[in-house]
């Protein structure tokens, strides 16, 4: 291949000759030595006839800056051909083998009107002479007379083994590919079956956890069922403790004196075990008996003053007499203002004890006691047997504990809009939703119960009483056995639970029968 040495060389060559200028721009990387092997190669002797006029520019030089001025775009490697007038033909950037190479610069010189025939001439000029000279060495004269010596058959075998080489490359070429082609369709397949194993694994260990979690379900169940069964028992015999109490203050109160008399054993023994055990309790249960014949049991600390007791009656019990007196059954004891500084340990409330709640009318116990004191006998004497029948009725869930909240039969107090309200039970999920929507800002109580929970029963009439008490709190109750959902949502695992919901957002929990509580929340919260 002939080179110019620059490019005014190149054009000023162009300018008296004519022809196409061809710009190679050579680079450093294997491309570019393979283009360049082809261009310089005897097999595209085209670029060699005075039509072309080749220069050659390395990448990133001076002169191939000044080229990129007059051409924008100039990729690595690539040949311009350009025409006389400056406007290039084609640009070659790659070239697979020289005949591909051929072809371009047969189409550059059909675009630039020149004819193959004139671009070859020399070269078939050279070609002739070439061949002449040839004979010429194969001619032999000898006595007179001249022969061409022909050269004989050539058996080289190298042409023949290379023939077999390159087919036996290409064989071994198949043969990879193939094998190629067998070890990716074996590693397909094992990725495939080592996705269905993941799959299956998967799907074994999510059955197993669903088990573990029905497991845990059933266990945690079964556990509160036993909890509830133990609870249910410890009221039973709460009551039936209570029952033998009430029998034996009725007996002993109504006993005639000379029986009550104790014998001479038993005046030797000691007497100071049972206040020794009052004493000794921190906590008094104090049964409260209304006039209506109802009654309200709640533990106070021992430590209490009376006081507390007084005040814990003006606000939870709705007398329809704002003035009353405390006393107790027996002994029979009346308390007055001076026993409100002491303690309820002192007073020998612990551990349990009755307390009468009664009206007072103009400072004087209202008894309406006749001649001879025959009411009042009578209704000393029927005050603890209601009490003890409204509490068994209210365990069985035939009747209620009694008026907390202080209501009497008959009363007019409290207003039509307060009786309206009431408890609603929730049927589903989606209902419970509706309600809370509905609720809007107001307090909203869920009870969470079970038919065959005793407390729940004993708090149900209750509940009833606070929903006629507090009409802007809307009462809801949810059957746990079936809204199951409801109740994990809420992560509930005892019955009775309270949930306090305001602006659908839990602000309080409570978990028992414990009616003071619960109406100290809802007024705290409401």
């Amino acid at each position: 291949m002939r080179w110019f040495s620059g490019i005014s060389e190149g054009i000023n060559t162009l300018k008296l000759k004519g022809g196409v200028f061809v710009v190679y721009i050579e680079g450093e990387d294997a491309k570019s030595q393979q283009l360049t092997a082809l261009i310089e190669s005897d097999a595209v002797a085209e670029l060699n006839s005075d039509t072309f006029i080749a220069i050659k520019i390395k990448a990133e030089s001076r002169s191939h800056e000044q080229f990129i001025e007059l051409f924008q775009q100039t990729p690595v490697p690539s040949i311009y051909f350009i025409e006389k007038g400056g406007k290039p033909l084609k640009i070659v950037t790659e070239a697979p083998d020289a005949t591909s190479l051929s072809t371009d610069i047969a189409e550059v010189l059909r675009l630039a009107g020149i004819s193959a025939s004139t671009s070859t001439s020399a070269a078939t000029a050279d070609l002739i002479s070439n061949e002449q000279t040839a004979s010429a060495r194969n001619v032999v004269c000898e006595n007179g007379v001249c022969t061409i010596k022909r050269d004989p058959p050539s058996d080289d075998p190298t042409s023949e083994g290379d023939r077999l080489a390159a087919e036996e490359k290409i064989e071994r070429a198949k043969k990879l590919l193939e094998a190629k082609r067998l070890e990716k369709e074996k590693k397909e397949q094992e990725e495939e079956r080592q996705r269905e194993l993941e799959r299956r694994r998967t799907g074994q260990e999510a059955q197993k956890m669903k088990k573990w979690q029905e497991d845990q379900e059933l266990k945690q169940l079964k556990e509160e069922r036993e909890k509830e069964k133990r609870e249910e028992k410890e009221a039973r015999d709460r009551v039936r403790a209570q029952i033998e109490q009430d029998k034996a203050e009725r007996v002993a109160k109504f006993k005639p004196p000379a029986a009550s008399t104790p014998t001479l054993s038993e005046a030797s023994q000691p007497v100071a075990g049972p206040s020794t055990s009052r004493a000794n309790s921190n906590t008094a249960r104090l049964q409260f008996k209304l006039p209506d014949g109802s009654s309200k049991t709640q533990d106070f600390p021992s430590s209490d003053k009376l006081l507390s007791v007084l005040n814990f009656v003006k606000a939870n019990f709705n007398l329809a007499s704002k003035k009353f007196t405390l006393s107790t059954t027996f002994p029979r004891r009346q308390f007055s203002e001076s026993d409100q500084s002491q303690t309820l340990a002192e007073l020998q409330l612990t551990p349990n004890a009755v307390i009468l709640v009664l009206p007072l009318s103009g400072g004087v116990v209202s008894t309406n006691q006749g001649v001879g004191g025959v009411s009042g006998f009578v209704w000393s004497l029927l005050t603890p047997l209601l009490g003890i029948l409204n509490f068994i009725k209210a365990f069985l869930g035939f009747g209620t504990v009694g008026h907390v909240s202080g209501d009497q039969p008959g009363s007019s107090g409290g207003s039509s809009s307060n009786r309206s309200n009431s408890v609603v039970q929730v049927s589903s999920k989606y209902d419970l939703e509706n309600r809370l929507k509905s609720a809007g800002s107001k307090l909203v109580v869920i009870d969470f119960f079970a038919t065959w929970c005793g407390p729940c029963k004993m708090i149900a009439p209750e509940l009833e009483r606070m929903a006629r008490d507090f009409p802007n709190v809307v009462f809801l109750k949810v059957d746990v056995d079936q809204n199951g959902d409801v109740s994990r949502s809420y992560g509930v695992s005892a019955m009775p639970t309270f949930v306090f919901l305001k602006n659908r957002r839990e602000v309080s929990r409570l978990q028992g029968a414990d009616s003071y509580s619960l109406r100290s929340t809802i007024q705290r919260y409401r």
